[in-house]
């Protein structure tokens, strides 16, 4: 990002910042009609807030280089200001197809050794950044006291699969190979992400679900793809905000196109022959989210299979609200989901 650019990109935020902070009857006028499904209702902010990426989302073609960057400003807007202090650092990791860019989050007044999170972002394989997700992986550093390690990574259709899997588990694996150079416990490495950052979180999780020296000690999944096939799911056609099915499956299309990739586990996680090498697993669903019940059938097929897992769905909050953070309600969840990351690898 040029130096031009970021000015510009955090003049717009704190303007939206500012813009969110007006009185929720101001809200209530812009957003006047709500539909109640499935017996919730976004609240007035959280429709908003919803909806400004939704137009990039939900887009027909394969996004350019401005509709990407449009598509990170507005995530940034949506993650508000967050005053919280943090020391963020931006490296540079050995990738299978070159450098790769990740942004070191440190909180302050870290105990060390200390526990890490790696984090890969979301926007369907073909959207978002690092730099755009500030938000999140910001506040899961300074609430759950870990560093967090927020990876970029090679996005579709350019680089289909699979690019992004190769290069988040590259990441991981230089995280777990440099922990003592960032006075990291090795024993507290965990993989998050959400959305498709969750479908390639829970990919590496299984990936390494066997191997001694990486092996993540936790996954925590936020409204994740989990599956290939949006069949058999009534969120499916359900909601329509700020997602609906057919951007779910315009998106895996672009991401895994080759037939042979439809259960590769991979990509397919729920359908995995070997689901039972998942580490400890920590899920969250949002109430009023297609993928709602992928991550939910998710949690039950791995507690069939005895591995530790926990579950949370949160009603009346949207697909992407660990993005949203200027709603009080998706930062009280987003909260909740680092306070589960803390009493697994944070700080006692």
């Amino acid at each position: 990002m040029s130096p031009t650019f970021r000015i510009l990109t955090t003049a717009i935020q704190a303007a939206g910042a500012r813009a969110l902070s007006m009185p929720s009857a101001g809200w209530s006028l812009l957003a006047p009609k709500r539909p109640v499904v499935d017996g919730q209702q976004l609240s007035p902010r959280l429709h908003v807030l919803a909806t400004l990426g939704k137009r990039e989302l939900l887009a027909r073609r394969p996004p350019s280089p401005a509709t990407r960057a449009r598509f990170d400003v507005l995530t940034r807007i949506a993650g508000g200001i967050d005053h919280t202090e943090a020391a963020v650092e931006t490296i540079q990791l050995s990738g299978p197809a070159g450098p790769l860019s990740a942004r070191l989050y440190e909180p302050t007044q870290l105990r060390r050794p200390c526990g890490l999170l790696v984090y890969v972002h979301g926007g369907g394989w073909h959207l978002g950044s690092a730099a755009g997700f500030d938000a999140p992986a910001r506040l899961l550093a300074t609430r759950a006291r870990v560093k967090v390690l927020s990876v970029d990574y090679r996005l579709a259709p350019e680089h289909p699969f699979p690019a992004a899997f190769d290069d988040v588990l590259a990441a991981y694996r230089f995280a777990v190979d440099h922990a003592p150079d960032w006075s990291v416990d090795s024993t507290r490495i965990a993989i998050g992400g959400d959305s498709a950052g969750g479908n390639l979180a829970s990919a590496i999780a299984l990936h390494l679900g066997a191997d001694s020296r990486y092996r993540p000690a936790l996954a925590v999944l936020l409204y994740p793809v989990v599956d290939t096939s949006m069949d058999g799911y009534r969120s499916s056609d359900l909601f329509t905000v700020p997602l609906d099915r057919g951007c779910v499956e315009r998106a895996l299309t672009w991401y895994a196109p080759g037939p042979h990739t439809a259960l590769d586990p991979r990509v397919c996680v729920l359908r995995a022959q070997n689901l039972s090498l998942m580490p400890a697993t920590h899920i969250a669903t949002a109430g009023m989210d297609v993928l709602r019940d992928q991550g939910e059938a998710l949690a039950r097929r791995l507690d069939d299979l005895t591995v530790p897992v926990s579950l949370e769905r949160y009603d009346n909050l949207p697909h992407g609200f660990a993005t949203m953070l200027a709603d009080p309600d998706a930062r009280a969840a987003t909260e909740d989901i680092a306070d589960a990351v803390r009493a697994r690898i944070g700080e006692p």
